[in-house]
């Protein structure tokens, strides 16, 4: 079956996929709220460079005890790189506060304030119907220190060793430190915002075998459109991913965001691009932004082994 995706924000959202549209349907009353206490757990993963780098689980455990969780390495935007190491990797919980998107989604219906006012009446009532039929089951979202790739955006070795740290080191811990994250193969996403976007894509396109969904929000990959369509286009050709790119309207790299689908358009690589009210700023990142990173890869990922 193919993913009917997470079109969250459905007026302001434009698709390009290989499937239709989802209409909403009256499944009735939500679940019971979920009383399931989110978890955090700290640990070191051997960096690319030998040292140790601190990472940082988030999730709530699983309603049933033999279920495990997708995962989603979230990389968080330049102004956090500038921290450095030992405070950035905290981002999408400190900053982002990717916990109350969590608690929010295990509590339907969802209430505007959940996205910080920035969703129109029409797309809050399409997520809470798409939330009736599909609720949220949990995602373990995995922060981590990212770098400043821009400044090496040029250099594809560069770029190349990271993904594969992510990919071959960091995943991997992941899935022996954290005991409900699946070990299934693809169970893993990659997302992040502005120039966490760009290293999303990098790092989740190049890997097509690990990545089963990839998300960039707000990327900031100006220049490089061309050369990512590239990318997407032959992980294609080895595995299907999910992908999804987000921005809002008044993103100073909407029109980025925009080249680049149309790119991927041009490769017939199918995706989402989805536009939601908002800034380039933490308002978007702790409303639309929160909410879309667990939302989109709760059910991307999932479609993978249904």
């Amino acid at each position: 079956m193919a993913f009917w995706g997470c079109a969250l924000f459905a007026l302001a959202a434009v698709i390009w996929t290989e499937r239709g549209h989802a209409e909403p349907s009256d499944a009735g009353a939500f679940a019971p709220a979920s009383n399931r206490a989110l978890v955090t757990h700290r640990f070191d993963v051997q960096s690319e460079h030998g040292t140790a780098e601190r990472v940082l689980a988030v999730w709530a455990p699983p309603a049933s005890a033999d279920e495990k969780l997708p995962v989603v390495i979230a990389f968080h935007g330049k102004g956090e790189s500038v921290l450095g190491a030992a405070r950035g990797y905290t981002a999408w919980l400190d900053r982002y506060q990717v916990d109350r998107a969590y608690r929010a989604l295990l509590a339907p219906p969802l209430l505007a304030s959940a996205l910080g006012g920035l969703v129109r009446p029409a797309e809050l009532a399409t997520l809470n119907d798409e939330l009736r039929v599909h609720p949220f089951r949990g995602v373990v979202v995995v922060g981590v220190y990212t770098p400043d790739l821009l400044v090496s955006a040029n250099d594809p070795a560069r770029l190349q060793r990271y993904a594969e740290w992510v990919a071959r080191t960091l995943v991997p811990e992941v899935q022996k430190q954290v005991p409900v994250a699946s070990t299934s193969p693809r169970q893993v996403g990659v997302d992040g915002v502005s120039l966490g976007g760009m290293v999303a894509l990098e790092v989740g396109l190049r890997f097509p075998d690990v990545f089963g969904a990839v998300g960039a929000m707000q990327p900031a990959v100006r220049g490089r459109e061309a050369l990512l369509a590239a990318l997407a286009e032959r992980a294609r050709s080895q595995l299907r991913q999910n992908v999804r790119l987000m921005s809002s309207d008044r993103d100073p790299l909407l029109p980025v965001t925009r080249a680049l689908s149309a790119e991927l358009r041009t490769r017939h690589v199918g995706h989402q691009l989805v536009i939601t009210p908002g800034g380039h700023d933490y308002a978007f990142n702790r409303g639309p932004g929160a909410i879309e990173l667990l939302r989109f890869h709760d059910r991307a990922l999932r479609e993978l082994s249904e």
